[in-house]
């Protein structure tokens, strides 16, 4: 059985270890889980070019060990991700974006840092740490209050729409809490939700827009979700052909068809995370580093959509608007 003792003593040897490499100037080996491929995802590409802005490139500045689990978030398929890249003897690991990966690490119980941005989750509230402030153990990193976000998004939603009564919905068991949030905020505007909840994969997104069709919607919120970001292509396709105003997270930003997006200013937020690990990498403690939360959002507009609409944009909106698409 392993004592508090020496618990503290391993987390301080792997301190002195990371601190170490540094001073040698050894190239620090660097993990990432993510659940896409680089060149599917949304959030590694960011978080690659900002480590490489700041000097860590990888084969120059540090060596970079990748996994991703390819949609495959099952809790031993992750948790075996995750051992690989202990294993691998990584001296910080980063863990994007979802809230099992980040879990992964907890699960494995090492002491390796690591650093999460969580984009759809409350890390406190699912108990990744026990207090934002002081996180205690080896994790810490940024997270997004997608409350907030979501809640905001169907605000805006009516603001470019205000006779929209009813609104289609994407999600699936990664967005659970974000659909009990749209629920309760619908709810207090009297707006209609017609919900299409995914589970296993592939996702039928085709029959996904047949059936708000079906039930008469007037627009479509699709919520943060690494299968919804790895399909954004044919979810921009699809709102194309049924000509639906789409409002949407970061991931959809630089789709056509989408026609506002609303979200935390993703790129600030890999940076951040970026930073925080490079402190580590430096000797800061994971223990000692507040939780980080977001404080930039985005509200992008695209007026090319809105015209292939016929939607008019309010200028309350469009004043508002940090990114506007023309």
């Amino acid at each position: 059985m392993t004592t508090r003792r020496q618990f503290l003593v391993a987390g301080a040897l792997g301190a002195l270890n990371v601190r170490y490499a540094a001073a040698q100037g050894r190239r620090p080996r660097v993990g990432m889980l993510t659940g896409l491929p680089v060149d599917k995802s949304v959030v590694a590409p960011l978080l690659l070019n900002a480590l490489a802005e700041l000097g860590y490139r990888d084969g120059a500045g540090m060596i970079l060990e990748y996994r991703h689990s390819a949609g495959d978030d099952r809790e031993d398929r992750l948790l075996q991700l995750a051992r690989e890249l202990i294993a691998a003897k990584c001296d910080l690991i980063f863990a994007l974006p979802s809230e099992p990966i980040a879990r992964a690490f907890l699960n494995a119980q090492t002491q390796v840092p690591v650093v999460f941005a969580a984009v759809d989750y409350d890390p406190l509230e699912k108990r990744i740490v026990s207090s934002l402030r002081q996180p205690g153990g080896n994790l810490t990193g940024v997270y997004v209050p997608i409350g907030a976000l979501t809640a905001k998004r169907l605000e805006i939603a009516q603001e470019v729409l205000p006779a929209a009564r009813h609104f289609l919905v994407l999600t699936d068991t990664h967005t659970r809490e974000q659909l009990a949030i749209l629920r309760r905020a619908a709810e207090s505007r009297q707006v209609q939700l017609t919900v299409i909840e995914y589970g296993q994969r592939p996702y039928d997104l085709q029959a996904g827009f047949d059936a708000g069709r079906r039930a008469g919607v007037e627009a479509l919120i699709v919520f943060s979700s690494g299968e919804f970001a790895s399909r954004r292509g044919e979810l921009s396709a699809l709102v194309a052909k049924y000509r639906l105003p789409l409002f949407a997270s970061a991931f959809m930003a630089g789709e056509p068809g989408m026609l506002v997006g609303y979200s935390q200013d993703l790129p600030k937020v890999l940076r951040r995370a970026a930073e925080m690990g490079i402190k580590i990498l430096k000797g800061g403690k994971p223990a000692d580093m507040p939780v980080e939360q977001a404080d930039t959002f985005e509200l992008t507009v695209n007026l090319k959509t809105a015209a292939a609409l016929g939607v008019k944009i309010p200028y309350s909106v469009l004043a508002r608007a940090t990114k506007v698409i023309e």
